[in-house]
């Protein structure tokens, strides 16, 4: 028998399993972390991908808006790394005052300003002015026609208005995106309600009933309707410059990349590959998964993409050990309200008339319960666990043994310790 530990809220599980049964454990391979930040920072905004360096692009005296994600990306450390890039356009002629940072929310609520604060930090808080995007505010949002794909494109005004465009983010593999981050930072994170929506309904496919896209999946950019759609938007808005980070488990900076918002996000969509990428030679019976711990276990909400992971690495009909502590419950008020929907059909006609991600979140839960075998150890009541589909335990070694009883007779185990992170890829 071997030993493992899982994380658990801000404690570990100990799991004992029989070595033979183990085909994968999926840990992320390592990469090591940026040394000095100023000068990685400065190295890729004079070093672009595909581009020019930034200081031949921008000119003296012109009006920057930079597009930073908010608070619950607060993962990314933009206060890190946002300003090296103000104090960078200071020294290219570029005051303060014609500088804008655009709080890229997509559909999500306004920030206080002391979360704006924390996002940028402190210091690029005092100097220069930090919006909130609103999407719900056709005042604030500019119509530029429509998309490829039929998506009628309304963008933040204020991001339109200025003379260049950087726009900012992390990358991470992502549920219908393909990836986090590139140009998502312009859709939805700057964009208009119809818009958004419009869009993000290409995660389904058409008619009623038809269920989801399999293209618009994590690690799909090629053929992925939702991302194709975001791009081509993008490529309509014109950014001047992106900067996105990848970081480690653990919360280092592994890379920047910057200049041409696709060619450089798809060399960080690389590198988050050989990272969070693992490969598989078959699929398994049971997956024994942590969510990563608080505070990525916080809540039901927040391990939906721990779950999504996990739907690559297993059988149809296998069982999904999940330790995710969900202290402090379900998650977002929306998230619970999707589930008045008691069928993946109706939630789907829902998500077609409404989209949300929450929505998409909470349809992801359910089609995880009807698809694989759940058992969840969390600190969740035992009758919500039960009303999502899902078998409660109350230990690993309670949920180990149902697992050997509700699966074939000879189960074969993969453990992934970092299930929020790592994705199985079979080849």
């Amino acid at each position: 028998m071997l030993n493992y530990r899982l994380k658990y809220g801000k404690a570990n599980l100990h799991l004992e399993v029989d070595e033979d049964k183990i085909i994968h454990t999926l840990t992320p391979n390592s990469i090591a972390p940026l040394e000095n930040l100023k000068k990685s920072v400065v190295e890729v905004l004079e070093n672009p991908t595909g581009t020019k360096p930034l200081k031949e692009v921008i000119n003296s005296g012109e009006k920057i808006a930079i597009v930073v994600s908010d608070i619950t990306r607060l993962w990314i450390k933009t206060n890190y790394f946002l300003i090296h890039i103000v104090n960078y356009l200071n020294e290219i002629g570029i005051n303060d005052h014609h500088i804008e940072v655009i709080i890229a929310l997509g559909t999500h609520r306004a920030s206080t300003e002391e979360e704006k604060e924390k996002i940028v930090g402190k210091e690029v808080y005092d100097r220069v002015m930090v919006y909130d995007h609103d999407c719900f505010n056709n005042d604030e949002l500019v119509y530029l026609g429509a998309s490829k794909l039929k998506t009628p494109i309304y963008i933040n005004k204020r991001v339109m208005e200025a003379d260049r465009i950087i726009i900012t983010g992390g990358i991470l593999f992502h549920l219908f995106a393909g990836f986090g981050g590139g140009a998502k930072s312009i859709v939805p994170g700057v964009a208009g309600l119809e818009t958004i929506q419009y869009n993000h309904r290409l995660t389904f496919n058409e008619g009623e009933g038809t269920g989801l896209n399999t293209k618009a999946a994590a690690n799909k950019i090629q053929e992925n309707p939702m991302r194709e759609d975001i791009t081509d938007i993008c490529r309509q808005i014109k950014p001047d410059f992106l900067f996105n980070v990848v970081l480690d488990t653990e919360g280092n900076f592994i890379r920047f990349v910057g200049g041409d918002f696709e060619l450089a996000w798809l060399e960080g969509c690389d590198t988050i590959r050989n990272m969070y990428g693992i490969e598989i030679q078959e699929k398994a019976d049971i997956i024994i998964a942590s969510a990563g711990g608080y505070p990525k276990d916080i809540n039901l909400y927040q391990t939906v993409k721990t779950m999504d992971n996990c739907l690559y690495g297993g059988k149809e009909g296998s069982v999904i050990i999940l330790a995710s502590e969900c202290s402090e419950g379900l998650g977002a008020e929306e998230f619970l309200e999707w589930f008045q929907y008691k069928t993946l059909e109706e939630m789907e006609g829902a998500l077609k008339q409404n989209f949300t991600v929450p929505g998409y979140a909470a349809y992801k839960t359910a089609y995880t319960a009807k698809y694989r075998k759940l058992i969840l150890i969390s600190a969740l009541p035992k009758v919500v666990v039960e009303e999502l589909g899902f078998i409660p335990a109350k230990s690993v070694e309670e949920a180990l043994n149902l697992a050997y009883q509700i699966s074939s007779k000879n189960p074969k185990i993969t453990l992934m310790p970092y299930g929020g992170n790592t994705l199985p890829i079979m080849y």
